[in-house]
């Protein structure tokens, strides 16, 4: 059986932002990516100067999800991403190699850029599609008061609002209300829309239409 090809990730601080990765996420880096241990194959590293980190992935599909977790553990601090894809060996297929593709297409994109998906299995237009709506979900992460981010990161640990209210001690309805105004059901329905795109390469679209 052939060897599966690797998936590098690279995460740094918007353009214009001052803080580092490592104020950022302070001692959240690690308990963010806790629930990813069986995607991830090389842990994240930063570089010397905390402006981006890289890690790898076997496979794509949580590349998304991976990110979102880091957003919401940089809070309220804007990143930016990309998603590289490299050959299971050879000289390209090692950990540095990856990295550093990873990291050069981060440190490559436009400006107005949040999510570059260098994936030659899809279209030109899906990939600007893609980008876009890669912003607005992180528009809906930065925009979270701090309540309703611990809110929604409680949530995704437990998945039951009765366990939630026990962990923020307050009311079952305060939790719903609190998920409600973070728009969670958008979120959880963008992050599915993308683990779908990210699974399916031969996709030719990110939300394929129905015909009728």
């Amino acid at each position: 059986m052939a060897p599966s090809q690797r998936f590098g990730l690279a995460f740094g601080t918007a353009p214009r932002q001052k803080k580092t990765l490592e104020s950022a996420f302070g001692v959240n880096l690690s308990a963010a990516l806790e629930g990813f241990r069986s995607a991830i194959t090389a842990p994240p590293v930063l570089d010397a100067c905390g402006k981006f980190g890289t890690l790898i992935l076997a496979a794509p599909e949580q590349a998304f999800d991976v990110a979102t977790a880091l957003q919401e553990a940089a809070w309220p601090v804007p990143l930016r991403f990309a998603l590289i894809v490299a050959p299971p060996a050879g000289a390209a297929g090692r950990d540095e190699a990856v990295r550093s593709k990873a990291a050069i297409t981060l440190n490559t994109m436009e400006r107005q850029q949040v999510f570059r998906f260098d994936l030659p299995s899809k279209g030109k237009d899906e990939l600007a599609l893609a980008d876009t709506a890669a912003a607005l979900h992180r528009n809906l992460i930065l925009n979270l008061t701090r309540t309703r981010l611990q809110a929604v990161r409680s949530y995704r640990r437990h998945g039951k609002q009765a366990l939630v209210a026990v962990e923020l001690q307050v009311s079952q309805q305060a939790v719903s209300q609190m998920l409600l105004g973070a728009q969670y059901r958008l979120l959880k329905q963008t992050e599915a829309s993308f683990r779908r795109w990210l699974a399916r390469p031969q996709r030719t679209m990110l939300w394929p239409m129905k015909h009728r």
